[in-house]
């Protein structure tokens, strides 16, 4: 969808050039300037993970949408909102990638540690400790409990 589609033409200064004076890779090249890919792209399944990953937890998402709605083509240069449809694809991914997703994962996390708190019963302390640690907290707990006896007379 957005593969090999983050591509642009910058000059020396680093600044983009627009559609009028470089349309394409070879523009770029053959007026010397410099070709150049973002620094988030989908150009293969890891970086387009990262990138969603980035969209769904809102860090730095502005700037692979803006990317995305610029794109042209693969080796054509962006042009300010020429991919409409792109804000289309992120509305919905966020909806159901960062609100649905992201609360289902901290749910399953969530379920997770209350069912190992069950399981050792002894609330979050004992859940990390060793089995001689355990033996240990519980002979102090016994004997902080234990009150002296009466003397007798």
């Amino acid at each position: 969808f957005f593969g090999g589609k983050f591509f642009k033409c910058v000059d020396d200064d680093g600044d983009l050039l627009p559609v009028s004076v470089v349309r394409n890779i070879h523009d770029c090249k053959y007026n010397n300037f410099t070709w150049i890919n973002s620094k988030i792209t989908f150009d293969n399944v890891g970086n387009a993970y990262l990138a969603l990953f980035q969209v769904a937890t809102f860090e730095g998402w502005m700037e692979v949408m803006a990317d995305a709605v610029d794109a042209r083509g693969v080796d054509e240069q962006p042009e300010y909102e020429a991919n409409l449809y792109a804000y289309i694809y992120f509305v919905i991914f966020i909806v159901c990638g960062s609100f649905f997703t992201l609360n289902l994962f901290i749910g399953v996390i969530i379920d997770n540690f209350n069912m190992l708190k069950k399981k050792y019963e002894g609330g979050v302390l004992e859940m990390f400790l060793t089995e001689s640690q355990k033996h240990y907290y519980t002979a102090m707990k016994k004997l902080g409990r234990k009150k002296p006896q009466k003397v007798i007379k």
